[in-house]
């Protein structure tokens, strides 16, 4: 079983199929049926690839498992590792489906799903069936039904999102994520969820939510400006009161760093610009900083004074890319 279980999800990845047929692959992959087959040929594969040479920046961009999962151009020469990373982006596809199809009622896929994906340097806001408001960061996918028939209204997050929830006492508001989920009746929160990142942040603006985690067997109720982080690797929360006003400065266009290492300020930064910051994690202290930055700053205003500050780093932008050496 498990090697037709495999061969169905590399036959998938080799070849572009319908709307409906994905759609019909992802129900197939989050089915209870054979999960523990499923989920073995998916590492297995994952395992595979992950041992193969690829082109330069695959593995970050795989690793970091960026929004809209696309694959680089590759040389000819490398078809068979293509079509290994092929496999391997499926992998990450079918690991997200597996979570986003709780999103939906399991009786009910009457509605299809949309994914509203906002690339780098921008930031969207969008009203949902139910005339709740998102306000969405860069880099962030945001999956939902394209009309809430159920007993709830479920969204999926990849990345940073605001919400401003319209009340509906009878269907709660849930937005899902890795390994947790916030429900709210009717409320203003900011939940952020990058997949490159270990911990997961949610604030509460106003109102009341719950927030459940470590699978979803740990639950708490925040209170206006306060901050749940929870970390995915160590299953460790911690709460705590927040500068609600800097948390949602994105929505600003401003960028605003508290206590952070110089590895999250880079990754905020390649959210904010269109550059990728090239460095050896060994060049990098282990000290956090904390910056504030108006809206318009260019980014080579933001290294400049990030150099000065941490005093030990260069900096050189070429390209699209910026590289980091000490």
């Amino acid at each position: 079983m498990k090697n037709y279980i495999r061969q169905v999800i590399e036959l998938f990845s080799q070849n572009d199929y319908p709307v409906s047929v994905q759609k019909q692959f992802r129900h197939w992959l989050a089915d209870e049926e054979h999960k523990e087959e499923k989920m073995e040929a998916l590492t297995s594969l994952w395992e595979e690839a992950g041992q193969q040479r690829v082109p330069q920046g695959m593995q970050q961009s795989i690793r970091r498992m960026q929004q809209n999962i696309g694959m680089r151009p590759v040389s000819s020469q490398k078809r068979y590792i293509l079509r290994i990373w092929q496999v391997a982006s499926v992998l990450l596809l079918a690991v997200s489906s597996v979570s986003i199809y709780l999103l939906l009622e399991k009786d009910d896929f009457s509605s299809d799903l949309i994914e509203c994906h906002i690339p780098t340097a921008e930031i969207h806001e969008l009203t949902l069936p139910d005339g709740t408001s998102v306000m969405l960061n860069s880099k962030s996918t945001l999956f939902y039904p394209e009309s809430f028939n159920g007993k709830t209204r479920s969204v999926y997050l990849i990345g940073e999102g605001y919400f401003k929830v319209r009340p509906d006492k009878e269907h709660p508001f849930i937005v899902k994520g890795a390994d947790f989920q916030v429900t709210a009746l009717g409320t203003e929160f900011n939940v952020n969820t990058y997949s490159e990142n270990d911990e997961v942040y949610t604030t509460l603006v106003s109102g009341s939510v719950k927030v459940e985690y470590d699978n979803l067997v740990s639950s708490v109720i925040l209170k206006p400006n306060q901050q749940l982080s929870y970390n995915k690797l160590t299953k460790k929360s911690r709460l705590q009161q927040s500068q609600v006003d800097d948390v949602i400065a994105w929505q600003r266009g401003e960028l605003v760093f508290s206590d952070a290492h110089l590895e999250d300020i880079f990754t905020r930064l390649e959210h904010k610009y269109p550059y990728t910051f090239v460095y050896s994690f060994h060049s990098l202290n282990n000290n956090t900083y904390s910056f504030r930055f108006p809206k318009n700053v260019t980014l080579e205003e933001i290294m400049l004074i990030i150099s000065q500050v941490v005093g030990d780093i260069h900096y050189v932008i070429k390209d699209n890319k910026c590289y980091i050496t000490n």
